[in-house]
């Protein structure tokens, strides 16, 4: 019996050891990769599949040493991988687990108590984002190895059920929803609280509770968020503390200190990959929203407190906040791993900058202007005149749409022709300062913090298509798309 308890200690040391790592054996990875097309991994080892179905890796106490990986036990019995069933047993004694996710937003794994000894002596990854209320049946819970499963009190971001919220009205009020939004995860923030409005539009039923409260732990200055991981980049007012959040779980996971507090930032939709521009610290941090880890730091001359990222991901535009020199920033060609800031031209009141296809676009605020300039010359090659204030810009196809605020309205710029093609209208509600794309759509969110209205733009056309009321001030907002919830196990069988 001492033996027993001994070898099962040893084993439980093993896979512990095993499991503190982040990323699966590159050979079982690239079988995983083989029979599940367009899979990612995690950065905490989880495999999730393109329709969103996540499964849990357990780790062996002692991995087998197999040339040719395969299936050996599944449950239910006899399916294949890519019917994906609850629980996949691998002959080098890896195992996945499907991540259960019911219509209530309740996580669990399988809930058969007689898997064979190979799962409950696996250890799920000890770096793993476990989810809230994750449900384990009490013969597997061994599979915990150190985990502490987190409830919902425990969250830094702590659900709400303030009476303001309860008050207003899923179906019937001017918040919410908009058909765009009926499969988005947006969040809003005012510029008064340090409370996240979420509306969930897929995951609740006829959309009840669909519209809900987080609390951050400071007033959000700007919230980025990434299409691809379902991670989000919070800047807070007064803070150099950075905080990466898990939308699906909605939970920090992670906390970044930098040298200063930061300006503004932008993102890499190719690499996942956010940028944060510190003008006191004159340093531009690069975060890793795959890892939720800070990765970089470029010490710079400048200050930069206004950053674009290229559509490649490549390089990087910035402004200098003492000169309003603007320069763009790539790789060193050396060989070294540094990077080599290179002056483009001087601006003046510059309220916006983006970066495409070897062109820098900027936009002064108060000379109305948009300057165009190719980055590989450093040469001015067009200045447009705008509408006054113009205050924030988003690409679509080659098309670059201007919000100006004081004359609410919205020049079309075409970058392929050079010019002006559209003026969109607006309604004098008030100072609209913030234009947002809706993922996956020819559609974008206009906003102010003293408008209290939505504006939906549709970009092909180029017209207001939609006004609707809404009895809050934004100041951020942030759309995603939703992850439709796993299927339950009854609804698998």
């Amino acid at each position: 019996m001492k033996a027993k308890i001994l070898l099962i200690t040893l084993c439980m040391v093993l896979i512990n050891q095993c499991a503190l790592a982040s990323r699966l054996p590159d050979d079982f990875w690239n079988y995983l990769k083989k029979e599940l097309p367009n899979s990612t991994q995690r950065f905490d080892s989880l495999v999730v599949l393109p329709d969103g179905t996540t499964y849990i890796p357990l780790y062996p106490a002692q991995e087998s040493e197999e040339k040719n990986i395969k299936v050996e036990y599944t449950y239910p019995e006899g399916r294949s991988l890519a019917s994906k069933p609850e629980v996949v047993i691998f002959n080098n004694s890896f195992v996945l687990l499907k991540l259960l996710k019911d219509k209530n937003g309740n996580f669990s794994i399988t809930k058969n108590e007689n898997l064979p000894l190979k799962v409950r002596l696996g250890v799920m990854p000890q770096d793993m984002l476990v989810p809230v209320g994750l449900q384990v049946p009490e013969s597997l819970k061994l599979i915990l190895g150190d985990l502490v499963v987190p409830q919902k009190g425990d969250n830094l971001i702590t659900a709400s059920t303030d009476a303001k919220i309860d008050s207003v009205k899923d179906e019937k009020n001017h918040l919410f929803p908009l058909n765009e939004l009926k499969n988005k995860k947006t969040l809003i923030s005012t510029d008064k609280s340090k409370f996240v409005l979420i509306y969930n539009g897929s995951t609740a039923p006829a959309g009840k509770n669909s519209l809900y409260e987080l609390k951050l732990n400071g007033l959000p200055s700007k919230i980025l968020a990434s299409n691809k991981s379902k991670f989000a980049l919070v800047m807070y007012f007064g803070s150099k503390t950075l905080e990466v959040v898990d939308l699906t779980n909605e939970r920090m996971v992670a906390q970044i200190n930098l040298d200063d507090m930061p300006k503004d930032a932008d993102l890499d939709t190719v690499n996942n990959i956010a940028y944060v521009a510190s003008a006191n610290a004159s340093t531009i941090y690069t975060i890793d929203l795959n890892s939720a880890k800070l990765i970089r730091a470029v010490k710079l001359e400048q200050s930069p407190y206004k950053i674009a990222v290229s559509n490649d991901g490549n390089s990087i535009a910035f402004i200098d906040r003492n000169t309003q020199k603007i320069y763009s920033l790539k790789p060193a060609t050396d060989g070294t791993d540094g990077y080599v800031a290179k002056y483009i031209a001087d601006g003046k009141n510059l309220s916006r900058i983006l970066y495409k296809n070897d062109k820098i676009y900027t936009i002064s605020r108060t000379e109305n202007l948009l300057s165009v300039y190719n980055e590989p010359d450093g040469v001015l090659t067009s200045e447009i005149k705008l509408n006054e204030k113009p205050v924030d810009a988003i690409f679509y196809h080659d098309k670059i749409y201007i919000l100006c605020a004081k004359d609410s309205i919205i020049n079309v710029f075409d970058t392929k022709g050079g010019k002006i093609v559209e003026n969109i209208m607006l309604d004098n509600a008030g100072f609209y300062s913030k234009i947002t794309m809706i993922p996956n759509q020819p559609n974008a969110l206009i906003t102010g913090i003293q408008t209290k209205k939505f504006l939906l733009l549709n970009l092909d056309k180029m017209v207001i298509s939609k006004k609707q009321s809404t009895n809050i001030n934004v100041s951020n907002i942030v759309i995603i798309d939703n992850t439709a919830p796993s299927k339950t196990t009854e609804e698998a069988l």
